[in-house]
């Protein structure tokens, strides 16, 4: 069977206000009497600890609960800059690309003349050999 407080705190209630009653008439108390004022003393201080208790603990929890949202707070705050300076990074690197792009183009325009000058060059030259080719040979028959 559990102990019931309130009988308890009721019981000692009353034997407390008969002892406190025989101390204010002047009387002497036994043992037994000092031990219940003692005890009553007890409880009263037992409950101001479990009140003090219980707000240090509320207090405890807010305080927790206003730490947590911060951290949210400054969390999205921190994902949101990191967001930002990824795209801005991603940007950085599509401009850089777009630049090695462009760099390839004018590289492409670039071996394309230089393969059309030595197209030239080929031809040029080709035909320079068939021309002194057929003078030599020419020039051989009239010998």
């Amino acid at each position: 069977m559990m102990f019931d407080d309130k009988f308890f705190d009721d019981w000692l209630d009353t034997q407390a206000q008969k002892v406190m009653e025989q101390v204010a008439g002047g009387q002497s108390i036994s043992s037994d009497q000092m031990m219940i004022l003692m005890l009553k003393a007890q409880t009263n201080h037992f409950a101001h600890l479990d009140i003090d208790l219980r707000g240090d603990m509320r207090a405890l929890r807010e305080d927790m609960d206003k730490r947590f949202e911060q951290m949210q707070v400054e969390t999205a705050k921190r994902f949101e800059q990191m967001q930002a300076e990824t795209v801005k990074r991603f940007e950085q690197i599509d401009k850089r690309f777009e630049q090695v792009d462009k760099r390839f183009e004018q590289v492409d325009k670039r071996f394309d003349q230089l393969t059309s000058r030595m197209d030239h060059f080929m031809i040029w030259s080709f035909a320079t050999t068939l021309t002194v080719g057929g003078i030599v040979i020419a020039a051989i028959k009239f010998l």
